[in-house]
C-alpha cells in the first residue's frame, strides 16, 4: 500500500527536493511524531479494511461491543436421523427442518479407516500452497466513451484441464467479467468456498492508481483461489473465462450456459452416508462461532504488518534525504577549517562514504518493502480471503439449505388417514381416492428428493470443511516467509553498518 494512503500523513514527499520540507505531518499529533494505534482505532481500521476490500462483506459491523458478529449454533444435532436413506421409508425418519445440521448416531469407531481414507483423498485435491497459475495485469489504456473502465490481461501460466493446448494463453477481461464469473459460481456451487471479489467503485476512485493496484491484486487472488479449488477449477465456465479470446460480454449474450446448482440429477452415495458421524456438525458449530474472531485477528495482523513495512519505506526515504543533507557538509567544512586541510579532506571523504552507506541502507529497506508487498502481503490477504469464503459458505447455508420436509410429512400422515377412511367407505368415488393417493405419492417423492439434497449439501460442506483444513499451513508459510525476509534483510543491513564502521575507523578524532 502506498504511503499516500497512510492516516498519519497529510502529503507524500517521496520525491521531495526541498530539504526543508516536512516529511511527517500527523493530523492530530505534534510534528514528526508517528500516531500509534489504540485498541479501538486498530479495530476501526480493521473494520474499514474489510468493508473497503470486499464486496458486500460486513463482518464486524453489527454494533456489538467488540465489533464482531455474534453467532449462534446453526448446525445443531437436535435430533437423530434414524439412518435416513434416499429411496427408503419415511415413516420413522424424524426429519427436522434442515436449517440445522443433524447427525446420525453412527458410533465413532464405525468406518473409521474408511473416513480417514476419504479425508486423505479429499485433502490431496487442494493445492493451496502451490504457486499462482494465473497472472492478472492492468492494461494502461482505458476504454469507454463516458465512463472509462480498466481492462486486465489475464494469462494462465500452465495448461488448463479439459482444454486444448494453445500458444496464446492470454485473454482480456474487465471487472464485470470477474463479477459475472463469481455470480455463476455462486449459483452453481452455493455450498463451496467461492472467493469474494474486491469492490468495483465508480467515478473518481476508479481512476485512483492506489485503488486500481489494490483491486488488481484482489482480482488475482480471486482467480487463483478459484483455480486451486478442486471443484471450481474444472468448471466449464471458469475455463471459458480463461480461454475465450473474444469479448466475454458479447459471448455471454450469444452463448447458452447452465447455472443449475451442482446437485441436479445427483444422488447421495451410501458410502458417504456410512461415513457420517455426529461430531461433524459439532465441529462446524465450533468453527462457525470462531470464524469472526479469526477474521478480526488476521485483519489486524495484516494491517500492522503493512503499517510496519510502510514505516520502513518512509525510513528508506529519510535515509536518502539524510544522505543528501550530509553530502552538503564538504561545502561548508572547506570554508570553516582552512587551517586543517589534511584532516578536513579526510572528514569530507568520510562524509562521502556515509552518503554511499545511507544510499545502500535505503536500497536494502526498499528491497525488503518491495518483497513484502509483492510476495508476502498477498499471502496474508489470501488467508483472509479463504476465511471470508468459508464464512460465506456458512451464511449461504443458513439462507438456502432449508426445506419443508416436516410439513410434507404431516400432510402425508393426514392424507394417509384420509385414504384409510376412503378405503373403508364403499360409497366413495374412485376419482377422490386416486387424487389423495397421487398426492401422497407426490409428497413422498418430494420428501425423498429433499432428503437427498440435504445429504448432498452435507457431503459438500464436509468436503469444503476438509479442504479448509489445508489452510492451516498457510499460517505457517506466512510467518516463516515473514521471518526469513526480515532476517535476510536485517543481515544485509548489519553488513552495511559493519562495512561503514571499518571504513570510518581512520577518520581523524584529534589534531595530529
Amino acid at each position: 500500500m502506498d504511503l499516500e494512503a497512510d492516516p498519519w500523513r497529510t502529503a507524500s514527499q517521496e520525491n521531495v527536493s526541498d530539504l526543508n520540507a516536512s516529511i511527517w505531518e500527523p493530523i492530530t499529533s505534534p510534528p514528526n511524531v508517528l500516531k500509534s494505534y489504540t485498541t479501538d482505532s486498530l479495530q476501526q481500521e480493521a473494520n474499514k479494511r474489510v468493508n473497503d476490500d470486499y464486496i458486500g462483506v460486513n463482518i464486524f459491523g453489527h454494533g456489538n461491543d467488540n465489533g464482531k458478529i455474534s453467532t449462534t449454533n446453526q448446525y445443531q444435532s437436535d435430533s437423530m436421523w434414524d439412518r435416513p436413506g434416499v429411496g427408503g421409508s419415511i415413516s420413522n425418519t424424524g426429519v427436522q427442518d434442515m436449517r440445522h445440521f443433524q447427525a446420525t448416531d453412527t458410533p465413532q469407531y464405525a468406518a473409521n479407516d474408511d473416513y480417514k481414507n476419504w479425508v486423505e483423498a479429499v485433502r490431496k485435491t487442494y493445492y493451496l500452497m502451490a504457486e499462482d497459475i494465473v497472472s492478472v495485469e492492468e492494461i494502461p489504456e482505458r476504454e469507454g466513451l463516458v465512463f472509462k473502465h480498466t481492462n486486465y490481461l489475464v494469462k494462465h501460466l500452465t495448461p488448463l484441464p479439459n482444454t486444448d493446448p494453445s500458444d496464446d494463453r492470454t485473454v482480456v477481461r474487465r471487472y464485470s467479467d470477474f463479477d459475472w464469473l463469481q455470480d455463476v459460481l455462486l449459483k452453481r456451487y452455493p455450498f463451496r468456498m467461492v472467493p469474494e471479489l474486491p469492490p468495483k467503485r465508480i467515478g473518481s476512485q476508479n481512476a485512483d492508481p492506489l485503488f486500481l493496484a489494490k483491486r488488481r491484486k484482489g482480482l488475482s487472488r480471486f482467480i487463483n483461489l478459484v483455480m486451486k479449488h478442486p471443484s471450481l477449477k474444472n468448471d466449464d465456465l471458469v475455463l471459458t473465462f480463461l480461454t475465450v479470446p473474444t469479448d466475454l460480454s458479447s459471448w455471454r449474450k450469444q452463448g447458452h450456459y447452465d447455472t443449475t446448482d451442482e446437485f441436479a440429477d445427483k444422488r447421495i452415495s451410501s458410502t458417504f452416508m456410512k461415513l457420517w458421524r455426529k461430531e461433524f456438525s459439532d465441529q462446524w458449530n465450533t468453527a462457525n462461532e470462531k470464524i469472526d474472531d479469526a477474521l478480526d485477528t488476521w485483519v489486524k495482523v495484516t494491517v500492522l504488518i503493512e503499517r510496519n513495512e510502510k514505516r520502513m519505506k518512509q525510513i528508506a526515504h529519510e535515509r536518502n534525504l539524510l544522505g543528501s543533507i550530509i553530502g552538503t557538509i564538504p561545502q561548508a567544512t572547506n570554508a570553516l577549517y582552512p587551517q586543517s586541510t589534511s584532516t578536513v579532506s579526510q572528514i569530507n571523504e568520510g562524509a562521502g562514504l556515509i552518503v554511499e552507506h545511507l544510499d545502500a541502507c535505503a536500497s536494502v529497506i526498499e528491497g525488503e518493502y518491495n518483497e513484502v508487498d509483492n510476495s508476502l502481503s498477498i499471502r496474508f490477504k489470501a488467508f483472509i480471503d479463504i476465511l471470508i469464503a468459508f464464512k460465506g459458505l456458512f451464511e449461504r447455508y443458513k439462507m438456502m439449505a432449508g426445506n419443508n420436509i416436516p410439513q410434507l410429512q404431516r400432510r402425508v400422515e393426514i392424507n394417509q388417514e384420509r385414504l384409510n377412511t376412503l378405503e373403508s367407505n364403499p360409497d366413495v368415488k374412485g376419482t377422490e381416492y386416486d387424487r389423495v393417493k397421487q398426492s401422497i405419492s407426490r409428497d413422498k417423492r418430494s420428501i425423498l428428493e429433499q432428503m437427498n439434497r440435504s445429504w448432498l449439501i452435507r457431503e459438500c460442506i464436509l468436503e469444503e470443511f476438509t479442504i479448509f483444513q489445508e489452510s492451516q499451513f498457510l499460517i505457517t508459510d506466512c510467518f516463516q516467509r515473514w521471518i526469513e525476509i526480515s532476517l535476510r534483510y536485517t543481515n544485509r543491513n548489519v553488513d552495511n553498518w559493519e562495512t561503514i564502521h571499518k571504513k570510518l575507523a581512520d577518520m581523524p578524532l584529534q589534531r595530529r
